[in-house]
Formats: structure tokens, C-alpha cells, sequence
């Protein structure tokens, strides 16, 4: 029978001691939520209730607010460094979902399908429910049917855990790592909004012929064109053993033009696309799936792929992305699975330039931004990469 170590691959230097097995419930204190009803709901002059929607990516937001009258509390204010965790949820995922209070927050408690966790090291215990192990202990204790952790499980569980000043170097290296990531996090949606900001801008608005914004060195009136006068859908079947590359919908993801999964020969597909097709897809159009192809391969025959002798591919790439195509997908067939219907959408006017030197200046300026979305997103990834590894090596 193999004896479970007793302290983590990884530690900083000057700790020796093995780690001890003790109950959670010995080392920090729990705090339950506020239930209420509708009638006790107000505007913002009340008691900020925190809920499951006010935790996200670990950290707290205020983009989904729920006040009460103050008069019905019953339950304590948060503090700086408690740590308010999801314990019910319709969705088994975001059981254990958590996140600590890091700034004075007056008149503020959770709500009752959250508990609260206060510990004399905050940092270190609030990290202590991102390990495997927290995971591991709330797998193990959900039931069935209903998505919970009680608090009979919270006492049950116990960790192997560090003394105190081991604790807090811990807590204070992932506290930092979680800034870190936090903050690249930030950086990469601004991105995002700034990219959406400008394909609204950088193309003209309905009842206009220029855009709002105009590259340097470009004037005059953009042509209103029919979409199905000067795009084309690529319609050719092929043996998909003579090609490396498969594309599924689910290989693109939503709203980002990044591929992901396994991308190898896997299906019956044999729809041809070409390097330099814009490949849209139009089973369920609102999930916005993009992608400009820089490989030719077989594809699913829920995507299209458009080319266009009369466009280059980098606008088109740009153009399938503005509302006033995204809106024409929305005339579609089908209830449960709406697609795209093209002989619809071929009838739908929208406004090009005249000049192809400024629709190839128009799509590198948004290839430029995709490229900096994606280089942002490799490196979100390899920061929460990192600290998946850490958080194996340092905790046992």
C-alpha cells in the first residue's frame, strides 16, 4: 500500500516540515447567505446581495446586481479576504466556483446559494479552492440530482496544509499570479471591444454610404452591393483522403476566428474550401463562427466557405463579422436549428468600397487586431497554464 507524501513537489526554500492532514472546518469559519424573496428586491438604494453571476473568472463583478431592503438582513456583511463560494447552482460546473472580496464592500452580504469562507491566511485557502484536491472532495460529495455542496460535506472534507507562514507565501505567490492573469484577461477583452467598436464604425451604418471612420488616404462613397452579386459559395466535393485538414463547427470558435480541437481527416465530410476562403457558419449563425481559411481542406456542410472575384478575402473576412451581415443571417429556416438561408441573404444590400486597395487596407487593419487577439489569448492561456501546474506541484 503506497503512503501519500506529505509535502509538495514544489515549495520555497527555508519550509522543511511535513504538511498535516486537518479539517477544514478546524481552520477556517463559515458564514451562510441571505435568503429573501421578490417583494424584497429594491433599486440600488438596498443591500447588495452577491449571487453566482457576481463571481466570474475568480474575481467579483458588479455587471448583474440585486438589491434587498436593507431591513430583511440577517446574515453578516462580507469582509476584505473572505472567500464566497458557489455551493447550489442548476449547473454542476459552477459548484466551487469562488472568488475573494479584496476591497471593503459596506452593506454588501451573499445570497443563499453561496457560502462563506473566512480564514486566518485568506490568500492562501482561497487558492486552496482552485486546487484538484477542493475538486476532488466536492465531486465526490455531490449527489445525484441536486447540485450542492451542504454543510455536512464542508466538514467532512479535509487537506493536508502548511503552517501558517508557509501558507501565507503561498497564498501571496498565487494571489500575484492571479493579478497577473486578471490583468492579461482585461487586456484581451479591451481588445475585443475595441475591434467590435471599429467594425461598427469602420463600416458605413444603415442609411449611410461612408463609414464613420475612414483610413487615411480614402474619400468618396462606398457602392451598395447585393451579397449574392459579388460573394460566392465554394460548392465541390472531393475525397477527404486526399486532404490532412477536417472542419467541424465545433473546430471554430465562437466570435474569435480561432481554431480548436482535432482538425484531422475524421468524417464522411468531402465540401471542399480553398486556402484564403472565408469560412462562415450557418447552422445556428448567432454562435458566429469564423474562420479565414489559411490551409485548403474538407469541411462540414453546415459551414460555407465564400470566395469572391470581386473581393478580396481579408474584407470578406471583415465583413461576415458587422451586424449588417450578421443580421441577414438571421432570416433563417428551421426553429430548433435555425440556418442561414443564402437565397435570402443573397438579396441583402450592403456597401463596399469602390477601391479594392482600400478593401485589402480594411482587412489587414482587422487581421492586424485578430492577430493581436490571438497572441493575447495564447498568453491568458499560458499564464492559467501555469498556474495549473503550480497548483499541482505546491499543494499535496
Amino acid at each position: 500500500m503506497s503512503i501519500r507524501q506529505q509535502t509538495p513537489q514544489i515549495r520555497f526554500s527555508g519550509f522543511n516540515e511535513d504538511w498535516v492532514q486537518k479539517k477544514l472546518v478546524e481552520e477556517v469559519t463559515f458564514f451562510s447567505g441571505l435568503t429573501y424573496t421578490p417583494n424584497n428586491v429594491v433599486d440600488k438604494l438596498g443591500t447588495l446581495v452577491l449571487r453566482s453571476s457576481n463571481v466570474q473568472n475568480g474575481a467579483i463583478t458588479l455587471d448583474d446586481n440585486v438589491y434587498v431592503k436593507s431591513e430583511v438582513v440577517n446574515s453578516q456583511n462580507v469582509e476584505v479576504g473572505d472567500s464566497i463560494v458557489v455551493v447550489r447552482n442548476g449547473s454542476r460546473n459552477l459548484i466551487g466556483k469562488h472568488a475573494m472580496i479584496t476591497k471593503p464592500m459596506s452593506n454588501t452580504v451573499i445570497g443563499a446559494f453561496m457560502t462563506g469562507i473566512r480564514a486566518p491566511v485568506p490568500s492562501f485557502f482561497n487558492t486552496l479552492l482552485d486546487t484538484q484536491e477542493f475538486h476532488d472532495e466536492v465531486s465526490k460529495n455531490l449527489g445525484a440530482t441536486i447540485n450542492q455542496i451542504t454543510g455536512g460535506m464542508f466538514k467532512a472534507m479535509s487537506f493536508y496544509l502548511p503552517e501558517s507562514d508557509e501558507q501565507a507565501a503561498i497564498g501571496n505567490l498565487f494571489q500575484n499570479i492571479d493579478q497577473t492573469i486578471a490583468l492579461q484577461r482585461r487586456k484581451h477583452e479591451q481588445t475585443q471591444m475595441l475591434k467590435k467598436s471599429l467594425l461598427g464604425k469602420m463600416f458605413p451604418k444603415k442609411g449611410q454610404k461612408q463609414p464613420e471612420i475612414r483610413l487615411k488616404g480614402f474619400s468618396g462613397d462606398w457602392v451598395e452591393v447585393k451579397l449574392g452579386n459579388v460573394l460566392l459559395i465554394r460548392s465541390m466535393s472531393v475525397d477527404s483522403d486526399d486532404f490532412d485538414v477536417d472542419i467541424e463547427l465545433e473546430n471554430i470558435e465562437s466570435e474569435t476566428g480561432i481554431i480548436i480541437g482535432n482538425t484531422s481527416v475524421r468524417t464522411q465530410a468531402n465540401s471542399y474550401f480553398a486556402r484564403g476562403d472565408v469560412l462562415f457558419g450557418r447552422l445556428r449563425p448567432y454562435l458566429k463562427k469564423w474562420w479565414l481559411a489559411d490551409v485548403e481542406g474538407v469541411k462540414s456542410g453546415e459551414i460555407w466557405a465564400f470566395y469572391s472575384e470581386l473581393i478580396e478575402s481579408e474584407f470578406i473576412y471583415a465583413l461576415v463579422q458587422t451586424n449588417a451581415f450578421l443580421n441577414a443571417t438571421n432570416v433563417s429556416s428551421g426553429s430548433k436549428m435555425p440556418r442561414a438561408d443564402w437565397s435570402s441573404m443573397a438579396k441583402v444590400k450592403v456597401f463596399i468600397p469602390n477601391s479594392k486597395k482600400e478593401q485589402t487596407a480594411i482587412g489587414q487593419f482587422f487581421k492586424q487586431l485578430d492577430d493581436t487577439v490571438s497572441i493575447q489569448a495564447k498568453q491568458l492561456k499560458s499564464l492559467e497554464n501555469l498556474k495549473k501546474a503550480l497548483l499541482a506541484k505546491m499543494f499535496v
